[in-house]
């Protein structure tokens, strides 16, 4: 009796240790598989974001120039970014961008509801950059 009992545990281990491996395996890769999307998306110029302002693929971001609060008022952010894109491939991204995002206007001032957003290229103590200025109207 003891001896089915230890055939039986034998023949249940194996299939029990392919059961497991099986169901780690299927973890790494899907592991493995969002890390490999989240980096595409990463890339994809839909995704460069500084709060819910879209950032152009083409723009550099200045951390150490911008910000971003709260204000009693309503929010204030400003981004400065380096770009080696026309002015009109810039305002040509953001009129696209913006509008497919609720934002009224064109070219370098664009509107929803109590806010502002203002896209323009400013001299800087580190040369010529573009500010993304968004603000209470």
């Amino acid at each position: 009796m003891l001896t089915s009992k230890v055939m039986a545990t034998s023949k249940v281990t194996p299939t029990l240790h392919r059961t497991l491996a099986a169901l780690v395996l299927v973890a790494a890769l899907s592991f493995a598989t969002v890390l490999s999307g989240t980096r595409a998306m990463a890339q994809s110029p839909q995704q460069q974001w500084v709060g819910d302002l879209p950032i152009m693929a083409e723009m550099t971001i200045e951390p150490e120039l911008g910000f971003a609060f709260d204000s009693p008022g309503g929010r204030i952010v400003l981004v400065f970014a380096s770009s080696s894109a026309g002015s009109a491939d810039i305002f040509a991204y953001y009129n696209q961008a913006l509008s497919s995002l609720g934002w009224a206007g064109s070219d370098g001032s664009w509107e929803r509801g109590d806010e502002s957003l203002g896209v323009a290229q400013v001299d800087t103590s580190v040369g010529r950059l573009w500010r993304i200025r968004l603000s209470p109207r």
